[in-house]
This record gives structure tokens, C-alpha cells and sequence, in this order.
């Protein structure tokens, strides 16, 4: 699904060699309900912590993001949600990869049935949005995704 790639660049008047991650881009998802968000806690391995994030996943081949989005959020958290709204895109770490993220929010939500691939271990939370810009603000929640999704919500609530 990954790989690395050599890729040779003009920068100014010389070229360069740059080894990047190919990513095939992901989608994740800002739903909030009766005034709590609903966010996935999970063990990050590079991170050597928990953190708290909005749902999200990998597009698999040939899948549109909004597809990946409804996807991802129904095999996370269990449900399902009868609208998305794009909130555009973002670049998570020009620097070293391809990845293109979809942000999307989910409105009217219906519980349903969690469907976690092998290996995956997550809880589902919901948290109040006052709770949410606390632990913004504290650095609680700092996962890259769910802070630009935040702030994207809260420009767009005015």
C-alpha cells in the first residue's frame, strides 16, 4: 500500500534527490451530535501514546474519499450517518509524503455495529465541544487531523 520512492527535483540551479513516502491518501471525519464530538482513542505506536482523533483511514484503490469516509467511520465507531460535508483537504507532512487527507463532517448519525480490522484496537468517545476546546487548548488532544478539523469546524460556527 506504501512505498518509498526516489524522486530527482530541480531546486534552484541544482538537482536533488528526495526519498518519499508514496501514500494513496486518506479520509477522516468530524462528527458532532447533540453538542459532543465523537472521536477514536487508540495506542499510536510512533507516538508511544494514546491519543484522541477523529475517525480515519487509508483510501484503498480505486475508492473515492467520501467512500473511504463513510467506510472508515462506520468499521471505527459504528455508525452511520445519513450526510457528508467535505471541508476540504490537507497535506499532513509535505516533507517526506504523497498524502493527501479528505476531511470530511458527518450529520445524523445512526448507531450501528463496529467493525475493526485484526489487530486494531480502539474506544469509542464522545466528548463535549467545551470539553473539546479545553483539551485543545490544554495540548490533550494534539493529533494534527483533528486540530485542523477543529479549527475548520469552530472558523465555520463563526
Amino acid at each position: 500500500m506504501f512505498r518509498f520512492i526516489n524522486t530527482d527535483v530541480w531546486v534552484g540551479s541544482q538537482v536533488k534527490r528526495f526519498k518519499i513516502v508514496d501514500h494513496p491518501g486518506a479520509a477522516a471525519i468530524w462528527a458532532v451530535d447533540n453538542g459532543r464530538l465523537l472521536l477514536v482513542e487508540q495506542y499510536r505506536p510512533a507516538a508511544h501514546r494514546y491519543t484522541l482523533e477523529i475517525p480515519a483511514g487509508t483510501i484503498e484503490f480505486g475508492e473515492e474519499p467520501l467512500d473511504t469516509a463513510r467506510r472508515e467511520f462506520e468499521e471505527e465507531t459504528g455508525y452511520k450517518a445519513d450526510e457528508y460535508q467535505s471541508m476540504g483537504h490537507i497535506y499532513p507532512s509535505p516533507g517526506y509524503t504523497t498524502e493527501v487527507l479528505h476531511l470530511f463532517t458527518a450529520q445524523g448519525l445512526k448507531e450501528g455495529v463496529q467493525h475493526l480490522e485484526e489487530g486494531e484496537d480502539l474506544t469509542v468517545r464522545w466528548i463535549a465541544l467545551e470539553d473539546v476546546r479545553t483539551m485543545v487548548k490544554s495540548g490533550e488532544i494534539n493529533d494534527a487531523k483533528t486540530l485542523v478539523a477543529y479549527y475548520k469546524y469552530m472558523e465555520a460556527q463563526g
